[in-house]
């Protein structure tokens, strides 16, 4: 996908479970400290849900610019049914 770099696919640990992740480089304005990353969270059923958090610097008085990730995550939710939620630090 245009404007990804780096993608890796992981597994981390967290409060002893162990949940799989794919993180990235976006090329967007807003300067993230650390890769993007998506990581699974509990669904019901046969859903797909993902979790981000966008730890990073905007210059005051601009827009965020995440137009890669709302692409990333426009296509999970075409192509493949999932959900993703991004949220910002």
């Amino acid at each position: 996908m245009p404007g990804v770099s780096q993608a890796v696919l992981g597994e981390a640990k967290s409060n002893g479970a162990t949940r799989p992740f794919i993180e990235y480089r976006a090329a967007e304005g807003a300067r993230w400290k650390q890769p993007t990353r998506f990581t699974l969270q509990q669904s019901s059923g046969s859903h797909f849900s993902f979790m981000a958090v966008l730890p990073g610097l905007v210059t005051p008085g601009s827009d965020v610019d995440a137009h890669v990730t709302n692409a990333v995550v426009k296509k999970w939710e075409t192509q493949c049914g999932a959900e993703a939620n991004v949220l910002f630090e």
